[in-house]
């Protein structure tokens, strides 16, 4: 048994922590939530009452939910792989504004877009696709100015950082990110690197 256990489902945003975690290359211990898994959900709860995965529990420390937040934990505990560049640096601050830029205002998007019916009291046909539409041009406008700030191949230029593999993850879950030039090819090199390869097909993405 390692030291950390993730809770996971697939196609979720635990893929950008396994991702994490294999680039580090910590043994870790899976969970997986699912509507089958009873016993793995009354875990979850237990250690997140919001139900929602990824979590990361460690067998030393804390118990972490929201992928963003256990991004920045694991940079934390393990600085010299570099998830993130060296803290105090202008790149480090740049690397964390689109993380959080991403964690507060795509992925809400992408939730809005695939599960309308939880975002009105409502929930009829006529208001789900409205706010399935407004979603959609909303994430459409972020990852523009997401795009825009792009020095290429990766957001900070050369080298890769798990703010890279978030913006790739979400680029998976809205087709016309991935038709903007500047996206595709920071998809690409992404998937060029075979940890994180490996979390995304593990997860179900690209399918």
């Amino acid at each position: 048994m390692s030291g950390y256990t993730l809770y996971w489902k697939p196609g979720t945003g635990s893929m950008v922590v396994e991702s994490a975690l294999r680039l580090i290359g910590v043994a870790f211990d899976e969970v997986l939530v699912d509507d089958a898994s009873v016993r793995a959900k009354a875990e979850l709860v237990a250690l997140n009452p919001a139900g929602k995965v990824p979590v990361l529990a460690c067998a030393t420390g804390p118990v972490i939910a929201e992928s963003a937040a256990i991004l920045l934990a694991l940079d934390d505990l393990f600085p010299e792989t570099r998830l993130l560049p060296p803290h105090g640096t202008p790149a480090h601050s740049t690397a964390v504004q689109w993380l959080i830029f991403m964690a507060t205002n795509i992925y809400p998007a992408a939730l809005r877009y695939y599960y309308p019916d939880r975002h009105t009291s409502q929930p009829t046909l006529e208001a789900c696709e409205a706010i399935r539409q407004q979603a959609g041009r909303d994430m459409s406008r972020d990852f523009a100015q997401l795009a825009a700030a792009v020095k290429g191949p990766f957001l900070l230029g050369q080298a890769m950082t798990i703010t890279d593999v978030y913006a790739a993850m979400l680029a998976d879950w809205h087709d016309p990110a991935r038709e903007i030039p500047e996206i595709a090819v920071l998809v690409n090199a992404v998937l060029q690197a075979p940890a994180v390869a490996e979390a995304w097909r593990h997860h179900g993405f690209g399918d």
